[in-house]
């Protein structure tokens, strides 16, 4: 699906809060939708999901609270020693004249702290008025189709893999669900969840877990090798001013005996090349969480401290310099994502990310 002339719909918009069942101040947890009606959660996404991570406050284990007039916030509430905490993985979903009012609603409304992942700078900006303290955590990497290339001596490897079809056969296919084996699909995700150290589950909070339906504005591309199924890209659509802007890279996966091939990245080189066909402004390769933690103003120095050891000591736990290296040969535009949080330690905030992102079980 091209959406690059969406466009915001009010009329449908309005139609769809309308059938919402409306949230009263100081009413129980129990009384909130668990999710937004999916029309509305769209069309909020359309008018304010400008961050590329955006598309994950749709994720299965979201929770929405919903101002109808303003937006929502995602979050996934996390217990951890019998305390509850509210991981907001995304920027939330509301203009920048409104974002106070909705945060306000939020943390009065939802019982337990707030805890912020993965937002932008600005959003840190907008948290700090709140008295929240902001950490780097990670670093996103994006790039500009229009003037991306693989010239030179730097992108010799991605070069190497943009020409695989020439040494192997290799085709690339942007498909809806119904046209892809679901067994193929799923059996290369098993594939590539066991060669990572968590095995049993998909991480959540700073990825968005697969979906192997079509799914509003998720664009899928498939690489196959001698016509069998080897690997999959898929991307997540954000937004400026109410159109399209970016996708952003959220899923890739392959067959570990195709892995090697270097298809995933043959993949993503022929979707940036369709992307810069169609207009599309930015492609996002994700987050490196942990990637390049540096101190800013009015940081957490335990926090970062932290983070950067386990950048660089728990690669056993989750491939973080692996990811970001990967990331980085793309030679792409680097931009600081933030961790923010208020009276909540940062033991806590640690514990509760490893066990919300499904790094720990416990």
């Amino acid at each position: 699906m091209n959406l690059t002339n969406l466009a915001i719909d009010a009329t449908s918009l309005t139609d769809a809060l309308d059938q919402t069942p409306a949230i009263e101040a100081g009413n129980s947890l129990a009384a909130y939708p668990q999710q937004c009606d999916p029309r509305v959660s769209e069309q909020f996404l359309r008018a304010f999901g400008r961050q590329s991570s955006s598309y994950f406050a749709l994720q299965p284990d979201c929770h929405h609270y919903l101002d109808h007039q303003a937006g929502f916030v995602p979050y996934v509430p996390v217990s951890l020693l019998g305390q509850r905490v509210n991981v907001v993985p995304t920027r939330p979903l509301a203009s920048d004249g409104d974002m106070l009012r909705v945060l306000a609603g939020f943390e009065r409304d939802v019982p337990g702290r707030a805890l912020f992942v993965g937002v932008d700078r600005a959003m840190a900006l907008t948290l700090g008025k709140r008295g929240y303290d902001a950490t780097m955590m990670g670093t996103e990497f994006a790039i500009n189709p229009a003037d991306f290339s693989v010239r030179g001596r730097a992108m010799k490897q991605l070069r190497h893999a943009r020409n695989l079809d020439r040494r192997c056969h290799v085709r690339v296919q942007e498909q809806a669900a119904g046209a892809v084996s679901r067994r193929q699909v799923e059996e290369i995700s098993r594939s590539w969840r066991s060669n990572k150290a968590v095995k049993q589950r998909e991480l959540g909070l700073l990825t968005r877990p697969p979906v192997f339906d079509d799914e509003w504005g998720v664009r899928k591309f498939y690489g196959y090798v001698d016509d069998a199924l080897a690997a999959y890209v898929f991307f997540d659509p954000y937004f400026r001013d109410g159109k399209l802007h970016g996708y952003c890279a959220n899923i890739l996966r392959a067959s570990p005996e195709t892995n090697r091939m270097g298809v995933l990245d043959h993949i993503m080189l022929r979707a940036i090349e369709q992307f810069r066909n169609e207009g599309i402004g930015e492609v996002s390769l994700g987050i490196a969480p942990l990637h390049g933690v540096r101190r800013f103003a009015n940081d957490r120095p335990g926090l970062r401290w932290a983070q950067q050891g386990l950048y660089r000591c728990g690669n056993r736990l989750y491939a973080f310099a692996p990811l970001a290296y990967h990331k980085s040969r793309y030679r792409p535009r680097e931009t600081p994502w933030f961790v923010c949080a208020r009276n909540i330690s940062s033991l806590r905030v640690v514990a509760t990310l490893l066990k919300g992102t499904g790094l720990i079980s416990t």
